[in-house]
């Protein structure tokens, strides 16, 4: 039997090989990570993964591209782990780009070059409360990313959602880089929305992505539009047939169309609504959907401001406006709902689809209204916000689809019917494409506010109906801070007790199973 002695030799000699093949095989991992980048994302939606086209995008880069980041430290939550997060996806970046896509923190000390540096690069200072021991500070703050690419600079002048961050970055290496843009025409002549006038909410960095071309149905013109992509946004007036033969045989020819249609002409200086007849609702409901003609009320709505006199002043208040509905509910899994949390849609109407549609076609709701939804009440037309309507009992309710799309081979509006165009011939059915329907236009009036969601969905639309797919392909990362949920008091004093508790506990136990152990293994030992 070997003695004491022998063992505790044994023992040593054993632990130390074991060390040395353990640091061993840590030195050859780091050896081989220098070369090899590997991550393994299993968070949900896989937030910290890049979608397949920024993936497809950056691995093609002839040159490189620098991207300069700008991070004020010590930031408020939530803001603080924006920092971490821009790094981890910006890594990301430059492992699928084998080092094409490059990044740098400006370093922020001291202070007075960080600020310097980050406005010469052309970023906004952001006003922060920061709250201490016994006052209230305002501090100046940057959350920016400067990307480089030859002789042209695009900014992202602060991240104000983590959720976009790869849309933004990807959007901007596409811009800068070489590519061809997508055409996509949109309707004029009809009183359409200036949705992209100088006074437009989502009109931003838009005419840099694609190609954007104003198409005047008023002038008689009769041929198919030729683009990528077709928006129709807001028309108030009445299109003869001569225009939805355009319309219909520009679809016919396989262009998606998007359409943000009104049911309702909305008068905002004096809260009424009138009937609006632009002749495209039997042209939408060929193609198998059924707008309604009633406004949709929520009681999950927007909060606007109104002055009220009492008392012979004019007092500002805020109320619930429920004409205009915030949806949640969306189909995330489809490219259009992509990057939307939150969405407000003002004065909107129903978007179903035809109880018997067109076969071939496939209808797929967007999103919808809250369970808290009604409709207006007929013939209704007073829309202020000290008179709404509330529901009876036995009224239905919401849900109810605001926006839909239908994918497939459609018809033409014109087939068993005299063209309206003389001698033009007649394409009677399309091949695959989709239309999409909107039950409003006015999320991107610009005489309105600017509401929650418009310019995501707006982008969402327009890289849909041109088929971009470096840009449709980015997929939503769902939540990505997810701050721990509030706890009852006796529920947090559990956890506060277990967590300090239970470590000790822990280790007090490891430690007397590991002293039954040696008392064992000596009662075994034979001594010489």
């Amino acid at each position: 039997m070997q003695t004491l002695a022998q063992r505790r030799k044994q023992f040593t000699l054993t632990s130390l090989t074991g060390v040395l093949l353990i640091g061993a095989i840590l030195l050859l991992v780091n050896i081989l990570s220098n070369w090899i980048f590997f991550r393994l994302d299993l968070t949900h939606n896989q937030a910290y993964s890049l979608s397949a086209s920024s993936k497809k995008l950056v691995r093609g880069l002839d040159d490189p591209v620098v991207i300069k980041v700008f991070f004020t430290p010590n930031l408020p939550a939530p803001y603080n782990v924006y920092e971490r997060y821009v790094r981890d996806i910006l890594t990301e970046y430059r492992a699928a780009s084998k080092g094409k896509v490059r990044f740098e923190f400006a370093l922020p000390y001291p202070p007075q070059d960080f600020e310097k540096r980050a406005q010469e690069a052309g970023l906004i200072p952001l006003q922060m409360e920061e709250q201490g021991s016994d006052q209230l500070a305002i501090r100046r703050v940057y959350m920016g990313l400067v990307l480089y690419y030859h002789d042209k600079t695009e900014l992202i002048p602060v991240v104000k959602n983590v959720q976009q961050l790869e849309y933004d970055v990807t959007s901007k290496i596409a811009r800068m880089t070489v590519r061809t843009k997508k055409t996509i025409a949109y309707t004029t002549g009809h009183g359409e929305v200036d949705w992209l006038g100088a006074k437009s909410h989502v009109a931003q960095d838009l005419s840099s992505l694609y190609e954007l071309r104003p198409v005047d149905l008023s002038a008689g013109a009769t041929a198919p539009i030729l683009a990528d992509g077709l928006m129709v946004v807001g028309p108030t007036r009445k299109w003869d047939d001569k225009s939805l033969w355009v319309l219909d045989q520009t679809l016919m020819r396989g262009v998606p169309v998007a359409f943000l249609v009104d049911a309702k002409n909305i008068l905002t200086n004096q809260f009424v609504s009138t009937s609006l007849e632009t002749g495209l609702l039997p042209l939408l409901q060929h193609y198998g959907f059924l707008m309604g003609n009633r406004l949709v009320f929520d009681a999950q709505c927007e909060t606007i401001g109104i002055s009220q006199n009492i008392g012979g002043f004019m007092i500002p208040m805020q109320m619930q406006y429920p004409y205009i509905p915030v949806v949640t509910h969306f189909d995330k899994l489809h490219a259009l709902a992509r990057g939307l949390d939150v969405l407000a849609l003002p004065f909107a109407v129903t978007v179903d689809p035809l109880p018997q549609r067109p076969m071939g076609l496939s209808y797929t709701p967007l999103f919808e209204s809250s369970e808290r939804s009604w409709l207006q009440p007929p013939n209704a037309y007073n829309i202020s916000p000290a008179q709404i309507p509330q529901p009876k009992v036995d009224d239905p309710h919401g849900p109810y689809v605001l926006g839909a799309v239908m994918e497939g081979t459609f018809t033409s509006y014109f087939q068993g019917k005299t063209a309206p165009v003389v001698n033009s011939a007649l394409m009677g059915s399309s091949p695959n494409t989709s239309v999409i329907v909107i039950g409003t236009s006015h999320m991107v009036d610009p005489v309105l506010p600017e509401f929650r969601g418009s310019q995501a969905l707006i982008a969402n639309i327009l890289a849909w109906v041109s088929k971009d797919e470096v840009l449709l392909g980015i997929r939503s990362k769902g939540e990505i801070l997810r701050p721990l949920k509030p706890l009852k008091d006796a529920q947090r004093q559990l956890v506060k007790f277990l967590a300090l508790g239970l470590p000790p506990l822990l280790a007090a136990c490891f430690g007397l199973f590991r002293w039954r152990r040696r008392q064992q293994w000596r009662r075994g030992l034979s001594v010489i």
